[in-house]
C-alpha cells in the first residue's frame, strides 16, 4: 500500500488534537487552542517517524508519547495525571473503533502507531470541525458533573500584583458568606490560594489551623483576612482562614463581590481549584 506521509501526519494531528480535546472536556481541564495544535502537530509528526522506525510503534513508546503529548498540550499542572489517564483511554478507544472499522472495510486504518484515513484533506478539516463542535456541546465542564449543564467555569481572581484563573464547581449546596459583609464565599484549594496571597505577602503555614493562621499574622496582613465558618455533613463545624481579594471576575467579564477561602489541599480530585454556591 502507498502511504503519503502527508496525509499520515495531518490525519495523525487531527486525530490527536481531538483526542486531547476529549480528554480536557472529560477532565475538566483548561485548554488553550494554542497548545493543543501543536501537540496535534507533534502527534502527526511522531506517526511519520513511526512509520519509518516500526521500534517507535511499540507498546511503551506509545504511551511514552501520548504522556509527552499530554505535557505539550497541558503543561505541568493540578490534575494532570488525570487528564493523561483519560487520554489514554479515549486513545485507545478510538484506535479500538478504528481496527473495527478496518476490519470492516477490508484494509487496515492503522500505519505503524498513527491513523491512516486515504480520504481527501477536506474531509478530515470537516471531520476535525464536527467533532470539535460536539466535544464542546457534550464534553464542556468535566465527567462527573453533567453533559450540558454550565456546572464548572473560569473565575479570575487578582490580589496584589498575582492574578489567577481557576477552574470553580458550582456547588448548590453551598451557603458559605462572610459573617460581617454577608459577601458569598469562593473555596479555593490551598495551593491556589496560597499562590494569591502572596500577592499580599502572606505564606500559609499547613501545620496551623485557621485561627492561629490570623493570629500569626501581621497586622497590616491581618486586616485583610478574616474567618469563615462551615459546617458539612458527616463533619464537625469549623473556621476557613479567608480573604478580600481585589477583584474577581467571570469569563463574561462581570465582576463578583464575593471573598476567597482556604480550603484543602486538592478539590474534586484536581479536576477544579475552587467551589462557590453564586
Amino acid at each position: 500500500m502507498v502511504v503519503y506521509l502527508d496525509v499520515l501526519f495531518f490525519t495523525n494531528a487531527l486525530m490527536d488534537f481531538l483526542t486531547l480535546l476529549a480528554a480536557a472536556r472529560l477532565g475538566g481541564m483548561p485548554v488553550r487552542r494554542g497548545r493543543l495544535m501543536l501537540a496535534g502537530a507533534l502527534g502527526g509528526g511522531y506517526a511519520v517517524l513511526a512509520a519509518a522506525l516500526p521500534a517507535l510503534a511499540a507498546l511503551p513508546a506509545r504511551v511514552l508519547a501520548g504522556v509527552l503529548l499530554c505535557g505539550a498540550a497541558f503543561g505541568r499542572r493540578t490534575g494532570f495525571a488525570r487528564v493523561c489517564a483519560l487520554y489514554l483511554v479515549v486513545a485507545a478507544a478510538f484506535a479500538g473503533l478504528a481496527a473495527v472499522l478496518g476490519r470492516a472495510a477490508g484494509r487496515p486504518l492503522h500505519i505503524g502507531a498513527g491513523y491512516y484515513f486515504a480520504v481527501p484533506l477536506r474531509v478530515l478539516l470537516l471531520a476535525a470541525a464536527a467533532g470539535y463542535a460536539v466535544s464542546g456541546m457534550l464534553l464542556r465542564g468535566n465527567a462527573g458533573h453533567g453533559a450540558l449543564r454550565r456546572e464548572v467555569e473560569q473565575l479570575t481572581i487578582r490580589l496584589g500584583p498575582v492574578t489567577r484563573t481557576v477552574r470553580v464547581l458550582h456547588d448548590t449546596g453551598s451557603e458559605l458568606a462572610e459573617p460581617v459583609s454577608g459577601r458569598p464565599a469562593v473555596v479555593l484549594a490551598q495551593g491556589e490560594a496560597q499562590a494569591l496571597l502572596a500577592g499580599a505577602d502572606i505564606r500559609l503555614d499547613p501545620a496551623l489551623d485557621a485561627p492561629a493562621q490570623l493570629a500569626a499574622l501581621p497586622p497590616a496582613q491581618a486586616r485583610r483576612c478574616g474567618l469563615l465558618p462551615y459546617h458539612a455533613v458527616g463533619t464537625r463545624a469549623g473556621l476557613l482562614l479567608c480573604f478580600r481579594p481585589d477583584s474577581v471576575t467571570r469569563a463574561d467579564g462581570s465582576a463578583l463581590d464575593c471573598v476567597c477561602a482556604v480550603g484543602p489541599p486538592q478539590l474534586g480530585q484536581g479536576a477544579y481549584e475552587g467551589l462557590t454556591g453564586l
